[in-house]
């Protein structure tokens, strides 16, 4: 009989056999789009073979079934199903070349985000925020390329030197996290699919794995909860819990998975003033141990500083030296030659000599980057303060100085957000505030406990535990 003939075999079932559970919902919302396809019997026939996607059953796919389910009681024709079946592979023919297209288009233009991101930061930012919204609002489906590329994009934005909003806001990076979630999520789908016909013989290794992505995607989804909760217990147990499964990660999710927990280190002021900096070091050591921070043979500047702060911060002086020895040279040139002096001018501020300070700022080259700008200015401006504490009257001019370039710094650029720049005009007040007291050699100590005062009110403020250190000298030395 006829209706033991099937389209089983056709070359429109073995492509369609190959989309993936997300393509096949893309090729639906492609069939059923006017600009593609104007013949709603094509519509009708892809919403019966919808039923019996992934076509795994020879008998669903009967010649006579299908023509009845689309033509209801027209007599059966067998040119007319086989005219179905080429239209509909001819559309599918057509969402595979969009398809592709549209991946190239996007790899062409992240690349252009990757080279704008080296160059000029406006316009990385704009064409970045031009292909996200893109990919954000097609037409389709979001599928795991999309969701990878998205992740990338963010993520790339997220971390970019001038960006700058990693130190006060974790929305972007969860953002960016969320995006990874949803590329392993999809791409988890769709390698399910492709293998299930081996079900048998992959049993073993598929179940192993699985376990594997669930604790893996378990310990990105609490890496989101700890920068949420930020009870200090709780990071305790997430780091167990990553050093645990430390050896059955990929250097990727190493690297990820400890920025959370270096992060929290230095953002949660709780954990901070316990054992936050120590902890961050122990981290950067362990990253450091295994060669993550270093990828085909670069290093990042972000990684190489913070490394260097905190390890002089803490007095690790020795080993600090010997990793700017060993890594400067992973540094581009033009970083190194002014990131390595700023380094070793973090160095002279912790040992409390200021003069050497400003010895090694003099040597930074001119720089154009807002990141390391506001660094160096801050230090200037506590390396010529605590001059002046120390009766260098010379140093005040200088000091007026950078204090005035400091605000007009702040007020003139559109890079960092609100949030930040507030902080920053906030402790050149009280800074200002503080030398006023000490320039008119007031000792009073009600003038001093309004400094006071208005210090523990003020917020959002940068550098307050350096103002309440100055506070305190200046009340030792105010009469009781």
């Amino acid at each position: 009989m006829s209706n033991k003939k099937t389209i089983k075999k056709t070359k429109l079932i073995r492509l369609l056999s190959t989309f993936s559970p997300l393509e096949w919902k893309r090729f639906g919302r492609f069939v059923q789009s006017p600009y593609h396809n104007s013949n709603q019997t094509i519509v009708k026939f892809y919403a019966v073979l919808k039923k019996y996607y992934p076509f795994v059953s020879e008998e669903e796919l009967g010649q006579e079934t299908l023509f009845k389910k689309v033509f209801g009681k027209e007599d059966f024709k067998n040119t007319k199903l086989q005219n179905l079946c080429s239209d509909l592979y001819g559309l599918a023919e057509d969402f595979l070349i969009d398809v592709y297209f549209r991946k190239e288009y996007r790899q062409r233009k992240k690349v252009l985000v990757d080279a704008l991101a080296e160059r000029e930061y406006n316009l990385f930012k704009k064409e970045s925020e031009r292909l996200i919204q893109e990919v954000e609002t097609q037409d389709y489906f979001l599928d795991s390329e999309d969701f990878l590329l998205l992740y990338q994009l963010n993520n790339q934005y997220f971390h970019h030197i001038e960006t700058d909003k990693f130190t006060i806001d974790h929305l972007e990076l969860e953002k960016a996290q969320a995006y990874l979630e949803a590329f392993h999520e999809d791409a988890s789908i769709q390698i399910k699919s492709e293998h299930s016909s081996a079900e048998g013989i992959l049993k073993a290794k598929k179940s192993f794995n699985n376990a594997g992505r669930n604790q893996l995607r378990i310990l990105y989804s609490d890496a989101i909860k700890l920068n949420t909760t930020k009870q200090v217990a709780f990071y305790f147990q997430y780091k167990e819990r990553i050093l645990s499964n430390w050896d059955q990660l990929k250097p990727k999710h190493k690297i990820n998975l400890l920025v959370y927990l270096i992060n929290f280190s230095f953002s949660n002021e709780l954990i901070q003033k316990e054992v936050g900096f120590s902890e961050a070091l122990s981290l950067y050591k362990l990253a450091i141990q295994e060669k993550l921070f270093v990828i085909n043979g670069k290093m990042r500047d972000v990684e190489f500083f913070s490394i260097c702060a905190i390890g002089f911060k803490l007095e690790s002086r020795e080993w600090t030296i010997e990793f700017i020895k060993t890594h400067k040279k992973y540094l581009p040139i033009e970083i190194g030659e002014f990131l390595v002096p700023l380094v070793y001018a973090y160095d002279a501020i912790f040992q409390k000599d200021y003069e050497k300070v400003i010895l090694h700022l003099s040597r930074l080259k001119p720089v154009n980057n807002l990141h390391y700008l506001r660094k160096i200015k801050s230090l200037l401006i506590r390396a010529y303060f605590e001059g002046v504490i120390n009766g260098k009257k010379e140093y005040q001019q200088p000091l007026k100085y950078e204090m005035n370039s400091f605000k007009k710094l702040m007020n003139r650029n559109d890079k960092l957000s609100n949030l930040k720049i507030q902080a920053n005009l906030n402790f050149i007040a009280l800074t200002e505030k503080l030398l006023t007291l000490i320039i008119n050699q007031s000792h009073d100590l009600a003038k001093i406990q309004k400094v006071e005062s208005q210090l523990a009110i003020t917020n959002p403020l940068v550098l307050r535990n350096w103002l309440e250190e100055k506070i305190i000298e200046l009340k030792n030395v105010a009469p009781i």
